[in-house]
């Protein structure tokens, strides 16, 4: 092997190894945005409440635990549980459309972005999620529909979380 073939080799060696700390960490509106992918007039996306699998990728550890108590509760007695609609369309029939995406605030391990789309009604939807970053991966925390009166809700109140 010639020098050059040795230097060549090392560099790639180095740049590969090095490649995951130069790998862009995820922001908490990419994270959100995960969560939406999918998302169309027909489907619901990324299942984050039912899919345990998904539920431990996105969903805070505490909040994922409450989800799938409740999920567990509901099986278990036949009876629909505290959270009985899909909270990332803000209905029982996800319908997400001209979906915007935008952050609001990073401020150290906790983050909020607003999520805003079109579904059946002709006003616009507006969600707001609040994530915290466990093992150094942003997770969400909460996801609250703002505003006063009964269209208002917040996921860790539904749940019985503080």
């Amino acid at each position: 092997m010639t020098r050059n073939h040795k230097l060549t080799l090392g560099l790639m060696l180095a740049l590969g190894l090095a490649a995951p700390a130069l790998a862009a960490e995820a922001t908490p509106e990419a994270v959100v945005q995960q969560i939406y992918s999918g998302k169309t007039p027909t489907t619901k996306g990324l299942d984050i409440i039912d899919n345990a699998k998904l539920r431990a990728k996105y969903l805070s550890k505490d909040l994922a635990a409450a989800v799938k108590k409740d999920n567990d509760e509901s099986a278990k007695s036949g009876d629909v549980g505290a959270l009985d609609f899909d909270p990332v369309s803000d209905s029982q029939d996800p319908m997400i459309k001209d979906l915007k995406i935008e952050p609001l605030q990073v401020q150290g391990d906790k983050a909020q972005v607003k999520v805003s789309f079109n579904t059946y009604d002709p006003k616009r939807d507006e969600l707001l999620y609040d994530l915290v970053k466990e093992g150094g991966q942003w997770r969400v925390f909460n996801i609250s529909k703002p505003g006063g009166g009964e269209d208002a809700w917040s996921l860790r109140q539904i749940l019985s979380l503080k």
